[in-house]
């Protein structure tokens, strides 16, 4: 062996002793990304309340599954009765061909009310990844000893996730109050731990907005594995005339600032759909994958529980997204 292969060698040997000495399992390569299921977000559905009107209406849109909201009313299934409500939910959309291979819930931690019931209960239906979150900084207090005070909580949470052996995906979102929305400084957390049991719920709409001028994509490579889901919705930042009104209401974290966020429909913002199956592809990236439409649709945006405009207006907009995203993903074999 040439002096170069030993150093690499002892370069890898060295990385797997730092990995096992942090309690890091090795992680094989991931399988190459091939066709991606597209689920719909139940979010946007929950004026439906009967599990066959939601699997109708994901049919209809043309989705391959459902992400399911466990949480509290007007939440699809109520946390507190997980284990006796979530199984009829699911069994009724897979009878009807869908997929579920996610929920999402209010789990912070492993100390959440109800936390291990229903991981427990996903786990024994095969659904193996849920959202997860999210944590916000103290902006008053430096940000560095934040994150360090994160790991022991994240750690008891993986410990929970590898007896069952589920995903926590950390949704990210934009804004300087939210651990994540910069990637880098959950990553920092993350990489303490196994990709297998704790990632992201990488949201390319807030990665976008944090990190514009395509910076996300940067983000989106560093944490490599740990992106275990993608989240796709679109938007743009909009300065606003003195006294108008952002669409979603004012931010509190921080001094007044003309400039906010619109949502819109997805093709209609400044997401670079094309870039982003690039960056999936070159990570080995391999689902779950979901829609959200946050822009006006009737209170679906906003997970009403009744709609103030037809439901084939409200469910035509989100297909069109579905459109737009396979015409932008054409060739990619992604879709």
């Amino acid at each position: 062996m040439d002096r170069r292969n030993v150093l690499l060698a002892g370069g890898a040997l060295a990385s797997s002793l730092l990995l096992a000495r942090r309690g890091v399992a090795q992680v094989p390569a991931a399988a190459p990304a091939g066709k991606l299921k597209i689920d719909a977000y139940s979010r946007h559905l929950q004026w439906l309340r009967d599990p066959a009107e939601v699997a109708k209406a994901v049919i209809d849109m043309g989705h391959d599954g459902l992400d399911i909201t466990v949480r509290p009313y007007p939440g699809h299934v109520d946390p507190a009765k997980v284990a006796s409500d979530l199984p009829p939910f699911v069994k009724v959309i897979r009878d009807h061909g869908l997929s579920v291979s996610t929920i999402t819930c209010p789990i912070t931690d492993a100390q959440s009310p109800n936390a291990e019931r229903i991981i427990e209960t996903a786990a024994n239906l095969g659904i193996r990844n849920y959202w997860w979150g999210t944590f916000r900084y103290d902006q008053a207090k430096p940000v560095m000893p934040q994150l360090d005070a994160l790991k022991p909580r994240v750690e008891k949470l993986v410990a929970l996730n590898a007896k069952y052996g589920v995903k926590a995906m950390y949704h990210n979102y934009s804004g300087p109050g939210t651990v994540g929305a910069a990637i880098w400084d959950m990553l920092e957390v993350l990489r303490e731990f196994d990709p297998r049991w704790v990632g992201f719920h990488f949201d390319v709409g807030h990665a976008t907005n944090a990190g514009g001028n395509n910076t996300w994509a940067l983000n989106m490579r560093a944490a490599g594995s740990y992106i275990g889901g993608l989240s796709i919705k679109d938007s743009f930042l909009e300065r606003l005339a003195p006294g108008e009104a952002p669409q979603h209401g004012p931010r509190s974290d921080g001094p007044p600032y003309p400039w906010h966020v619109r949502y819109v429909p997805l093709g209609e913002g400044n997401v670079n759909l094309p870039l982003l199956a690039q960056v999936l592809k070159e990570i080995d990236f391999s689902g779950p994958v979901e829609i959200q439409a946050e822009y006006p649709n009737g209170g679906a945006e906003s997970a009403k529980d009744k709609l103030s405009l037809p439901r084939e207006q409200v469910l035509g907009a989100m297909k069109k997204d579905l459109q737009v995203l396979k015409a932008a993903w054409a060739g990619t074999g992604l879709v």
